[in-house]
């Protein structure tokens, strides 16, 4: 009896132990589930904080390569217009023919901030402004627009008569600076000045007989009037096609004769047979020397251009 108390306290002993050694067991699996469920939780934020992280360091540059696209097309349609000018100084006016050439194959579609496209400023040979297109005068205020097709040109003329302040500038050589004044091309700002072409030319001196001539009529009727300066107030014209004379010599009779500037007006008339099928109608205007009778003071004016 004494034994058998024996062996039922030793399996009462090693029932006790197994039972501890469960609950330690489970203790432990919780605790590593625990650790390993907060390890899994930190790598989890950590790669979602670097994967924001590397969205917020690329978006710059998408915006950078963006930009960098866009300077790219404007550069490109900028190096697609040619600009070319022409100055064409005469005895009473000089004349500044210039455009903007689309050698591209694209359209290109110039916006203006107002009615002032261009600009024109003359210097002298010191280098002191003269002329400036845009001085008292009044532009509109509303955008324009320009197209400009592949292979076509849109064209600007103006002209100055050498005044300054109510005077003639004197002769001599002297630099026009063009320039045409988009804001924006195609929709993209433009910053600089891209179209801008500098010329130099020489004005020439002031007819000592006429000047302020005008032309008027077309189809072989032509009125003529200016101001002239000529001895004892008279002068002669005729005019030619370039291959023969079609009026012959004629004299006019001005309101004053010289030293003062005296006005005058006359009529052209060719009948329609005499008028050329291409060329150019050319009036001279010149007075006859009183001392030996030679031509002086010859004057071209153009009355009309048959094509």
């Amino acid at each position: 009896m004494k034994k058998f108390l024996v062996i039922i306290m030793a399996m009462l002993f090693i029932a006790a132990g197994c039972a501890s050694s469960g609950e330690s067991k489970a203790k432990d699996d919780e605790e590593t589930e625990n650790v390993s469920g907060e390890k899994a939780n930190e790598e989890t934020n950590e790669e979602t904080k670097e994967k924001t992280d590397s969205e917020e360091s690329d978006q710059p540059e998408e915006d950078t390569e963006q930009d960098s696209t866009e300077e790219v097309d404007l550069q490109t349609l900028l190096e697609q217009i040619e600009m070319s000018a022409a100055v064409n100084p005469e005895t009473e006016k000089v004349t500044f023919d210039f455009s903007l050439k689309n050698n591209g194959e694209k359209d290109v579609n110039l916006h203006f901030s107002s009615g002032q496209q261009y600009e024109i400023i003359v210097k002298n040979a010191k280098g002191e402004e003269v002329y400036r297109y845009s001085e008292g005068k009044s532009f509109t205020q509303a955008v324009v627009s320009e197209e400009i097709k592949p292979s076509k040109e849109l064209t600007f003329t103006s002209s100055w008569n050498y005044d300054q302040d109510g005077e003639r500038v004197q002769p001599g050589t002297y630099s026009a600076e063009v320039t045409v004044l988009p804001m924006k091309m195609n929709g993209q700002t433009i910053e600089a000045k891209p179209f801008q072409v500098e010329k130099a030319f020489e004005i020439p001196s002031e007819n000592q007989a006429f000047r302020n001539v005008k032309v008027e009529g077309e189809n072989g009727q032509y009125t003529v009037s200016g101001e002239a300066r000529v001895f004892e107030g008279s002068f002669m014209y005729n005019v030619e096609d370039g291959h023969q004379v079609i009026v012959m010599d004629t004299p006019v009779q001005v309101s004053e004769g010289a030293p003062g500037w005296g006005e005058f007006e006359f009529t052209v008339e060719i009948a329609e047979d005499q008028l050329p099928t291409s060329g150019t109608l050319t009036l001279m205007l010149y007075e006859i020397s009183a001392k030996d009778g030679s031509v002086t003071n010859q004057k071209f004016v153009k009355l009309e251009t048959f094509n």
